[in-house]
């Protein structure tokens, strides 16, 4: 499945895909190819993995002609590239997207990394994406369409209308929203009496979300990223693993 983690900036995405992958570790749902499709490009850092190449990168040296031997197809250039700035790691890979377009038209290159990506996510079970705020990524870059969006939103009004014009989007991109859109309410207690005024606000027309969470603030998280560590060493017992011991593919 393709799994869409999205949301206004600063609401912890990252931090929740990191924590999502771990519950598709644990259940064994691997492999797992997790695209970091935030230009902040974070989620490497989330994870203590070293990127060494961004497909921008890629993408800006083959616009330039950058290194490709004459003998070789733009295609092959690019799956030869993409193949190292794969990053390897115990049941997931990481390829990171990096920054967006510069000027000038990028579509024949970007056309090659969404046929790439496709023929890529084929060797995987699933497909874990931590996107930008504006789903351009899965409307341009990546897969297309995802099986599962988990949208994530604070105790601030503008989180929820983030989710609502993001949801508006992807329904505007691929006629119709996926068969599955989950709502993580980050750093919020189950018994928090903004809970259900931000789920209405962000589902508003878009009817209601296939499962709601809570993930409370958890200083062992805070502990974990002051200390560089990766959120894959998060204590099984802690809040917020605990949080999400519910959510499933299923």
């Amino acid at each position: 499945m393709i799994i869409a983690v999205v949301g206004k900036g600063g609401v912890g995405k990252t931090t929740i895909a990191a924590l999502l992958l771990r519950r598709l570790l644990d259940t064994r749902e691997t492999p797992v190819l997790l695209i970091d499709a935030d230009p902040s490009s974070c989620l490497g850092s989330a994870l203590a993995m070293r990127v060494k190449k961004t497909l921008a990168q890629i993408r800006d040296g083959m616009r330039d002609s950058t290194g490709r031997p004459k003998t070789m197809s733009q295609a092959e250039w690019l799956a030869l590239q993409a193949e190292d700035a794969i990053a390897e790691n115990n049941g997931f890979d990481l390829l990171t997207m990096g920054h967006p377009e510069g000027k000038g038209c990028y579509c024949f290159v970007n056309n090659l990394i969404r046929d790439h990506l496709a023929r890529l996510a084929r060797s995987y079970r699933h497909v874990l994406l931590d996107c930008e705020a504006g789903l351009e990524h899965l409307s341009r870059r990546t897969t297309g369409r995802a099986d599962i969006l988990v949208c994530v939103a604070t105790r601030s009004r503008m989180s929820a209308e983030a989710i609502h014009r993001a949801l508006s989007i992807y329904r505007e991109l691929n006629c119709g929203l996926p068969r599955r859109v989950d709502l993580i309410m980050n750093g919020l207690q189950p018994d928090d009496p903004r809970l259900h005024e931000i789920a209405a606000m962000a589902s508003n027309g878009h009817g209601a979300f296939s499962h709601v969470l809570t993930v409370p603030h958890d200083e062992d998280i805070v502990a974990i990223e002051s200390a560089g560590r990766s959120l894959l060493e998060l204590n099984h017992t802690s809040t917020a693993a605990s949080a999400l011991r519910s959510w499933e593919i299923a």
